[in-house]
């Protein structure tokens, strides 16, 4: 949300003018505000981390995925994509240990 640049308070961007002490409001004062706006959470990176606690190795692909969309486009998730793509290579590991000592008692 815009604020006054005279008395600080909340502006409507619809209003021409400061309800609180009059001043009018700029073009620029809605320009900020909507720049003010975190962007969004990469979907791909909640995706892959829902799969990383499922047990999911796809995590590492959607990981991957994840962090290069958030590169390009600077969304949110950084965090979230790389646990899940750690979490989908340690999953990786155990299911490579099980299969070798499963291949391994045959």
């Amino acid at each position: 949300m815009a604020t006054c640049a005279t008395c600080s308070a909340e502006l409507n961007p619809a209003w021409r003018f400061c309800v609180y002490c009059g001043t009018a409001v700029t073009p620029t004062a809605v320009v900020e505000a909507a720049a003010e706006q975190k962007p969004r959470v990469n979907y791909v990176s909640v995706i892959a981390l829902i799969l990383a606690f499922v047990g999911g190795v796809p995590a590492i692909a959607f990981g991957h995925i994840a962090l290069a969309q958030i590169k390009e486009t600077g969304e949110r998730g950084r965090t979230i994509a790389i646990v899940a793509t750690v979490l989908g290579y340690l999953w990786l590991v155990v299911f490579v240990i099980l299969f070798v000592r499963w291949a391994g008692g045959l």
